[in-house]
């Protein structure tokens, strides 16, 4: 009999037959189905701040051909770069093959807004328009013929917003869920917490980020927000999300008074801009979506932008990069405002270090803004600063409570304890309404760089007096305080035409001048990196200083508040007459970083280092005593003690001068406070951080008024000259084949006494080079730095002038100087200017003029040695040298 194989039916039937026998005859129970989540109840949200999300959109397209793509280029680029132009060292011939090669650095160029430089807003859009139709025409496969130019290539997956959720959307979102059925998402808590980067589309971050839709967010955890204070950014609306990791609250630390944020916390920003439609109906359409994902470190935050196309159904990581390949730079948008007229408007999108330097400061060491108990504690109409004109809906005065149903915030029991504004500092109060509501506003737009850990004062610590923060300087604000150089007040209350010195060219109070004017070579505009004008800010400053106490105001209460009422009136007159909100965004852009591999910023250092007027570049010796002196130590000052600092016993010095000790011989402070600097670090920090910024990095105020003026670019030394190759070799050395050892330390004094290309008034030398807190004495007078040719060593020059009469640090008028606090700073700078170059007789009288100009020619020189040392030593390694204000950073 032949055996048969059982069909597939059959076998399984038995299978099941031995499997029920197996399990003791009895039928297996079935599991009860799990319950499904309650719902979310959502009502319609309750706040002042609507913005109708605009929905109907379509990709914008046009026909272009590469014959007038080409006149396009030639017609924006041509005059600079067409052959044999070649501005900048960049050269491209008017051909196919010539726009081919280099069509896509002329498209990220043009995008970032660096191309043409100093770019008016109209050449800004048409440049734009130029790094769109350059970018379609290589996406294209750089046709010779026809092509079509797109305004947004993304090809991700595209979400759509329903009109529900559109039209009821506003600041907090488009509704307030209930605490029930509120839920978390686990596993995006822990994909987030193993990235090093952003994915690349919006859509792959928290789950339903892209609907807005609050009541399918709330079911994941996710939840919208609003600050007290915010931030101005050319009048854009802004939805904020807060996303914190399942089991984990954001935790109210009663001793600081503020948040204690869990990492791996994701913090979401749109931008929405309003565009009228063909009807006339104003919609409001996603720009961009800002991300932080916190961590333990706040130098450890992952963040970026992502950019939504036209229509709103997907938003791209914003990938432009740096000129050195890093990501992500500055960047400009075109987008239309009127549908009816065609109209448009620029868009800025501020690149990576721009969010550092802001974020750096915030309050809690979080990288994270908007976010602090004051921010969230929503106030009513007119309280705390806040605009009595707008109001406060209930939906947005509950909010504080609302976080801490939904588990995001812990450690509180309601808002009311919570701090405020009006008590932030203190005994000190606000003088009066005007006082306070600056204030308000200084907390949304300057308190983040204006701080102690803030780049402004990071930056340059000789404006660290200038704490705008929530408790800081505003509230009985001094105004006997000048800046750091000592030229002029920061609120003028001594004038006697106030509405004249508000429409003048250079206003008496500095601070009404930053927030004023546009940038100038001696000031620049506040706030930094913002795009548009607020004559918002403006107005407050204004009433600001006419609100306060004046020496020609009168004796009687009567008389004082007649003249302030009438001096608020004059500002509000002059304000409204003079501030409008431009038609259009002009944006500089910022890009401070080298070329790779590294290339010299002055080409020519060949022919020019030891020839011509810089032939004693080559002639002094470098030696190892030069290397010595920049690290040797010598007490220059004694610390400025503060809160968190203790100092070691220490005995009386072997050498003590008479800067140390009072008539009676004791120390001024005890020895343990004895401050010590070294002549490396007093020179990069008395001089070249004034531009390069402490960290060498090219962060500073003075290098955005250089670029924001002429276009100029200040170096990164870091990351430039004293970075490293792919190989790991410094770019330094490439100096050597030529000069010697050494050979960048000629390179970096000849680019510091004029090698440099970029050109420096007196009036800038005079504002941004100043002492601050470092132990160097120069004169700050104009006719000084232009005899010195206003070179960075100029000041150095200036500094062993006034060692060579003996004078440094005693408020000589002739050589002028003006730090007697620098007076300990004597024999270290007698030592830096005298290294190989004695100090005769004649040369401290002056009476051999040739050999005094060869004399402060080489003290010039040493002092750019010293300098070099610590950039290549100390500071190209991260070590910081504190200041005598930094005793916490010891």
């Amino acid at each position: 009999m032949r055996m048969m194989r059982p069909r597939l039916g059959q076998g399984r039937a038995l299978c099941m037959v031995l499997a029920w026998l197996a399990s003791g005859c009895e039928p297996k129970k079935q599991e009860p189905p799990a319950p499904e989540p309650e719902a979310v109840v959502c009502v319609p949200a309750r706040s002042n701040e609507r913005l109708p999300v605009r929905l109907a959109a379509t990709r914008e397209t046009s026909q272009e051909t590469f014959d007038n793509l080409l006149v396009r280029v030639e017609a924006q680029c041509g005059s600079c770069h067409q052959a044999p132009a070649a501005t900048g060292g960049f050269q491209y011939t008017s051909s196919h093959a010539g726009l081919k090669e280099v069509g896509a650095r002329m498209a990220w160029q043009a995008s970032q807004g660096a191309m043409p430089p100093l770019a008016s807003a109209e050449q800004l859009k048409q440049a734009v328009a130029l790094g769109r139709a350059l970018s379609s025409w290589i996406e294209q496969g750089t046709p010779e013929g026809g092509f079509t130019v797109t305004e947004d290539p993304s090809l991700g997956e595209t979400t759509e917003v329903t009109p529900a959720v559109a039209e009821a959307m506003t600041d907090l979102g488009n509704c307030i869920p209930s605490e029930k059925g509120l839920g978390s998402d686990p596993d995006k808590d822990a994909y987030f917490a193993s990235l090093t980067e952003l994915p690349r589309y919006l859509s792959e971050t928290d789950t339903d980020i892209m609907t807005l839709d609050a009541e399918k967010l709330a079911r994941h955890g996710t939840f919208a927000f609003a600050p007290t204070y915010q931030l101005f950014s050319d009048h854009a609306k802004k939805l904020r999300l807060v996303h914190v990791p399942a089991g984990q609250a954001i935790e109210y630390d009663r001793a600081s008074g503020r948040f204690v944020i869990p990492p791996n916390t994701r913090f979401y920003k749109t931008f929405f801009k309003a565009v009228k439609d063909a009807q006339g109906n104003v919609g409001y359409r996603r720009i961009e979506t800002r991300l932080i994902v916190t961590r333990a470190r706040w130098q450890d935050a992952v963040f970026g932008t992502y950019i939504w196309n036209e229509a709103g159904t997907v938003a791209e990581l914003h990938d432009l990069r740096y000129r050195d390949g890093a990501r992500f730079s500055d960047r400009v948008l075109v987008y239309r405002t009127d549908e009816a007229t065609g109209a448009t408007r620029n868009y800025a999108i501020p690149g990576r270090h721009r969010c550092i330097d802001c974020h750096t400061g915030s309050e809690g060491q979080n990288f994270v803004l908007g976010f602090t108990p004051l921010q969230v504690n929503r106030r009513a109409r007119g309280e705390g600063g806040l605009d009595a004109n707008v109001d406060i809906l209930e939906d947005e005065l509950s909010q504080v409570d609302r976080l801490i149903r939904y588990g995001v915030l812990k450690g509180i029991g309601s808002s009311a304890e919570l701090p405020r504004l009006e008590t932030s500092a203190g005994e000190r109060k606000p003088r009066n309404k005007e006082e306070l509501e600056l204030q308000a506003y200084m907390v949304g737009n300057c308190a983040q760089c204006h701080n102690p850990k803030g780049f402004a004062v990071v930056s340059n610590p000789a404006i660290s007096s200038l704490d705008f923060s929530a408790g800081g300087i505003l509230f009985q604000f001094d105004t006997r305080l000048k800046e750091s150089n000592g030229l002029k007040y920061y609120v003028n209350t001594q004038v006697s035409d106030f509405e004249l010195d508000l429409k003048s060219r250079s206003p008496a109070s500095t601070l009404y001048q930053r927030v004023a004017q546009d940038t100038t070579a001696e000031y620049i505009h506040m706030p930094a990196n913002v795009p548009g004008t607020d004559c918002r800010l403006t107005l407050l400053v204004a009433r600001w200083i006419g609100s306060l106490d004046w020496p020609a105001d009168g004796s009687t209460p009567e008389q004082k508040e007649a003249a302030r009422r009438e001096r608020i009136r004059k500002a509000e007159a002059v304000v409204g007459a003079t501030c409008q909100n431009p038609p259009d965004v002009r944006w500089i852009s910022e890009d401070f970083t080298d070329k790779v591999p590294y290339e010299p910023r002055n080409t020519a250092w060949k022919t020019n280092i030891g020839s011509g007027p810089f032939e004693y570049l080559t002639r002094y010796p470098i030696t190892s005593q030069h290397a010595e002196l920049a690290h040797q130590r010598f007490p220059t000052n004694f610390w400025r003690p503060k809160p968190g600092c203790s100092f070691e016993p220490r005995s009386r010095p072997a050498t003590v001068e008479r800067w140390m000790v009072d008539d009676l011989g004791d120390p001024i402070q005890p020895w343990g406070e004895l401050y010590e600097s070294t002549p490396g670090a007093t020179v990069f920090q008395g001089i070249c951080s004034n531009c390069h910024g402490r960290a060498g990095d090219g962060q500073s105020g003075a290098a955005k008024t250089l670029v924001a003026l002429n276009g100029a670019r200040v170096a990164n030394l870091v990351s430039g000259l004293f970075g490293r190759s792919s190989t790991g070799e410094g770019h330094y050395k490439m100096f050597e084949p030529e000069l010697g050892e050494h050979g960048a330390a000629r390179y970096l004094a000849w680019m510091a006494s004029g090698g440099t290309p970029v050109k420096f008034s007196e009036a800038f030398m005079q504002a941004w080079v100043k002492y601050g807190e470092v132990d160097i004495d120069f004169s700050s007078e104009p006719k000084d730095w232009e005899r010195w040719g206003a070179n960075m060593l100029g000041a150095a020059r200036g500094a062993c002038d006034l060692i060579r009469v003996g004078k440094f640090g005693t408020g000589s008028a002739e050589p002028n100087g003006g730090n007697i606090l620098a007076i300990g700073g004597t024999t270290m700078w007698t030592r830096i200017c005298t290294l190989d170059n004695p100090l005769t007789d004649a040369i401290r009288e002056g009476t051999d003029t040739a050999a005094t100009a060869e004399w402060l020619q080489r003290a010039q020189f040493n002092a750019g040695v010293m300098a070099y040392f610590y950039l290549r030593d100390e500071l190209s390694q991260g070590r910081i040298y504190p200041l005598r204000s930094e005793c916490d950073r010891r």
